[in-house]
């Protein structure tokens, strides 16, 4: 965005709040002085009343949530903390801290200088530019604590109010040495978005960002009374942000000195622990409903919905390489030697709410070809008529030997009663056997398949290129053994059921004839 648009944008702003921050009239100073004593009292009431337009649904605002008024309450009662809050996009988390918090605590008189810090000079200057817009045009907020504007000292990266208050932007890694304002140090410090997608790669430059940051930055703050506050998503493992918190690996503790507020967006409302399972409530569930969760989710796509919204970090291409993965216009099915389809229903985990997943493989030689796949969040009734179509495919496209599997611990449970229901609609029962091998660790068996895949033995059908099952199977594939992994587990169970027909055929004794069979 060039410095034009920087401007229009900042002038649009200016009238927005202007707009919607009108004053009272004819109010009589001891009913300013009720109405004051009321807002100033009350975190919540004060932000309603001068920023009427976050809390508009009409202009996409909402109630607070839980973990607003939690944070607030944490940083307003007191005034020498380090808080991460470490909210999931679209969370409000830049609005709380950037605006709300330092204007709040600016009208009580608690702040002697703000400092905003990003992973850019550019950045932070933009979000100093949402509160200097506030504090010039907030008709509300200058009728209560008096003109803020100081004409001659209303630069874009450093501005002082009339009552001596200095405001910085500063990117990351610059010196903020000798920040202050005549005698006054600032004490009131937000860090917002301080890490980015290149330098998370990088140890050397994340240990220099968090040097300067517990150095320099701040060492230029006031010492006593000072309020810090870390506002971003875990965007890596090892980020600035993890490393803060202090909780770079699963078992690793929290920091001393640390107040940590970790929101996912979809939550036990009991425990506020993350719950992606049918169950699972948005955190925010006065902006969100949990379709509108969903739907960016997929959106986004699983690996940068876990990221986004629940501060996981899958890192592509750990154990099974993009380049690995083939695709070829298919031979005919009928020239197949087995084909099986494998159905892994993944439907008792609430915990994860995990993909159903239906995977179509065929063989040729020692070549395994992915014929077709359906991997999804959805009912058992899409499962069940998903497997049905597969079984109507592989017989109108000719294929000759093809048998169905599932796992044996679901063939006895409710969901047969789908497949039965299933195949009274159709006039029809699929031959579906259950799978009861007694199956080696989950983690070693899907990376057993690994070894097929770089020697270039797994074939993909070039006509699932762009579908969406695919793009859910290459997701849990490759970001594996971090991401769901129900599609690569229901590809490992088909790739066994062949090798083990392969097998089986090599030792049976030839008797001569050809026959259709569906028994392998």
């Amino acid at each position: 965005m060039g410095e034009k648009e920087i401007l229009k944008r900042y002038e649009e702003q200016k009238k927005l709040i202007k707009a919607t921050t009108p004053v009272p009239k004819n109010e009589l100073p001891s009913q300013k002085e009720e109405r004051l004593k009321s807002l100033l009292g009350s975190f919540e009431k004060f932000c309603k009343y001068y920023f009427p337009v976050f809390f508009d649904p009409a202009t996409g605002g909402a109630e607070f949530g839980w973990f607003h008024k939690k944070a607030a309450k944490e940083i307003i009662e007191n005034n020498n903390i380090f808080a991460v809050l470490e909210f999931p996009r679209e969370h409000a988390k830049s609005v709380l801290s950037d605006i709300f918090m330092p204007l709040y605590l600016k009208a009580k008189g608690e702040v002697t200088g703000f400092v905003i810090a990003s992973q850019s000079a550019n950045k932070a200057k933009g979000l100093l530019a949402d509160i200097q817009a506030q504090l010039e045009s907030n008709q509300r907020y200058i009728y209560d604590f008096g003109e803020q504007y100081n004409f001659g000292n209303w630069s874009e990266q450093h501005f002082v109010t009339k009552d001596g208050t200095g405001f910085w932007a500063i990117g990351r890694r610059e010196s903020p040495r000798g920040l202050r304002e005549a005698e006054k140090r600032p004490n009131v410090l937000v860090i917002d978005d301080l890490d980015d997608d290149e330098e998370v790669k990088n140890d050397d430059l994340i240990q220099k960002s968090l040097d300067w940051l517990r150095g320099a930055l701040i060492g230029a703050m006031a010492i006593k009374q000072r309020r810090i506050i870390m506002v971003g998503n875990r965007i890596a493992k090892k980020s600035i942000l993890s490393h803060v918190v202090g909780d770079v690996e699963d078992d690793d503790p929290i920091n001393e000195g640390i107040t940590h507020i970790k929101v996912y967006a979809l939550e036990n409302p009991k425990t506020h622990k993350e719950d992606q399972s049918e169950k699972g409530v948005p955190a925010w569930k006065e902006r969100y409903t949990r379709d509108d969760i969903l739907k960016v989710m997929h959106q986004m796509g699983y690996r940068m919905a876990q990221r986004e919204l629940f501060h996981k970090h899958i890192e592509i291409g750990k154990i099974f390489k993009p380049e690995w993965l083939i695709f070829e216009r298919l031979p005919p099915l009928s020239s197949f030697e087995a084909i099986v389809t494998y159905n892994d229903p993944s439907f008792k985990d609430t915990k994860k709410n995990d993909y159903k997943a239906i995977m179509c493989v065929g063989r040729i030689g020692n070549k395994w070809y992915i014929i077709d796949c359906w991997v999804r969040q959805a009912s058992r009734k899409s499962m069940v008529t998903a497997h049905y179509d597969q079984h109507e495919m592989l017989e109108s496209s000719g294929a000759q030997v093809f048998k169905h599997w599932i796992e044996a611990n679901f063939i006895q449970d409710m969901l047969m009663e789908d497949y039965v229901s299933e195949s009274e609609e159709r006039n029809y029962m699929m031959p579906i056997y259950p799978d009861d091998r007694n199956k080696p660790e989950k983690k070693g068996r899907i990376e057993g398949i690994s070894v097929y895949f770089e020697r270039g033995l797994i074939v993909i059908n070039e006509k699932l290129r762009k579908s969406k099952d695919y793009q859910n199977f290459k997701e849990q594939l490759l970001g594996f053994p971090n991401a769901h992994d129900d599609a690569p587990d229901a590809l490992e169970g088909a790739i066994f059921k062949l090798r083990e027909s392969q097998r089986r055929n090599s030792n049976t004794p030839k008797t001569g004839g050809k026959r259709r069979s569906q028994r392998m």
